[in-house]
């Protein structure tokens, strides 16, 4: 670790990694595990025990400034693999010098609606999309911390394990 996150110094998007989309905010997915609940003869009550590698529908927001063109391209149809990239600024824990870290984040996602914003004299349309995320990877300084891809059967954490990994041996997917 470099030191503590302080925010976002800024970040941009990228289709493709190589189409610039520009710069937007997001409001990134929500990761709920799907759970089972114990009840019956020895248990007080109910207990929710997360499913291993499990996750509800993921849903990301890109609220783009205005009606850019960006906000068009990732509203057609079609799977898009976006990545956002964003630099933190960090203090050290113990020197106190100002740095950065780079956290990427890579996105397969549908669009699933355009917000068309409101159209007003003397200010910005404020268009955003609203997308089903298909699989999601995070990479802190190159380092990958997470990648939920309930598609491939995969839901690996920041120590590199594979939750599925036995899961899918046992079902024959490997």
């Amino acid at each position: 670790m470099n030191g503590i996150e302080e925010g976002v110094i800024n970040c941009t998007m990228f289709e493709n990694g190589i189409r610039y989309l520009g710069f937007a905010s997001v409001e990134m997915p929500n990761k709920v595990s799907k759970t089972f609940t114990m009840n019956g003869a020895g248990v007080a009550g109910d207990i929710e025990i997360p499913v291993v590698g499990h996750r509800d529908a993921m849903t990301m927001k890109v609220n783009f400034r205005d009606a850019s063109e960006a906000a068009y391209i990732l509203a057609e149809e079609r799977v898009h693999v976006v990545d956002l990239r964003v630099v933190h600024q960090t203090l050290g824990a113990t020197d106190s010098e100002l740095g950065e870290s780079g956290h990427k984040f890579v996105v397969e996602m549908i669009p699933k609606s355009l917000n068309g914003g409101t159209v007003a004299p003397a200010s910005a349309q404020a268009v955003s999309g609203e997308y089903s995320v298909l699989s999601i990877k995070e990479y802190i300084n190159g380092n990958i911390v997470s990648d939920i891809d309930p598609r491939r059967f995969r839901d690996v954490d920041h120590t590199g394990k594979d939750r599925l990994a036995n899961v899918r041996n046992m079902l024959g997917l490997e």
